[in-house]
């Protein structure tokens, strides 16, 4: 990381990074996504699995690297990992993933805070080293304006001592701050940080992917059972599956 970038990521809470994905990567995860779009999700082959259940304005679908080798470049982008390695202050690895398509009318409520503290999702900032103890690369797959639903974040939150005063609704919070990004982008983020998105009214779809760096001890972030099978170990590089073992 650049010290601007380190300046930035420790005052905001995150950074976006440009032009970090091919177009053909972009293109080829788009194509996958509109298989698993089309089909039942009784249909998904296992472990994925959804993460809520599907309305006419969300499909949000975890462990998606395990669905399609299109998704495997994703896991050690350079630009991506020496941000992740640098905030997370030691050891790391790729926790879990998984993917969120939004409709017209949809939006993620805010969550997430610096207090109080959630044992598993902390930041801090000590002598010049950040540790954040899980990080997220938001991948859009798309252009997404904020008319379409963007991510958005209360920059600083993560380091807030005070409980947030409003509700979860992202238009009740006046500090919240729409982040358009385009296919290719990435939005890197400590997840101590107060994020949802703007609501889509556009009714454009928005999908984006999701990669999860804990650091390198925690085993699955969410309770759910969030392990990489055999299977998807064994049709990676040895680069990449150092990127997910624990540490």
């Amino acid at each position: 990381m650049t010290e601007e970038q380190k300046y930035l990521f420790d005052l905001q809470g995150y950074i976006v990074l440009k032009n970090v994905v091919s177009s053909s990567v972009v293109e080829k995860c788009n194509k996958s996504l509109d298989h698993f779009e089309d089909i039942p999700p009784k249909d998904f082959p296992p472990p994925l699995c959804l993460g809520t259940p599907k309305t006419e304005k969300e499909l949000y679908i975890s462990n998606i690297l395990e669905s399609d080798s299109c998704f495997s470049p994703l896991i050690d982008l350079p630009d991506v990992l020496d941000v992740v390695q640098t905030v997370t202050g030691g050891p790391y690895r790729l926790n879990h993933t998984y993917t969120i398509y939004r409709w017209g009318g949809g939006f993620t409520g805010l969550h997430m805070h610096g207090t109080p503290i959630i044992p598993k999702c902390q930041y801090h900032c000590r002598n010049g080293e950040m540790i954040s103890t899980l990080t997220k690369a938001v991948f859009p797959l798309l252009d997404c304006g904020v008319e379409d639903g963007c991510f958005a974040v209360i920059p600083g939150s993560h380091k807030s001592n005070f409980p947030k005063p409003w509700g979860n609704h992202p238009e009740e919070n006046p500090a919240l701050v729409p982040i358009p990004a385009e296919a290719g982008d990435a939005i890197i983020f400590t997840e101590a940080l107060t994020h949802g998105s703007t609501v889509n009214y556009s009714c454009q779809p928005r999908r984006t992917l999701y990669y999860c760096y804990s650091i390198g001890y925690m085993p699955d972030w969410g309770g759910q059972g969030l392990v990489f099978s055999d299977h998807v170990m064994e049709g990676l590089t040895e680069a990449q599956q150092e990127v997910i073992r624990l540490k």
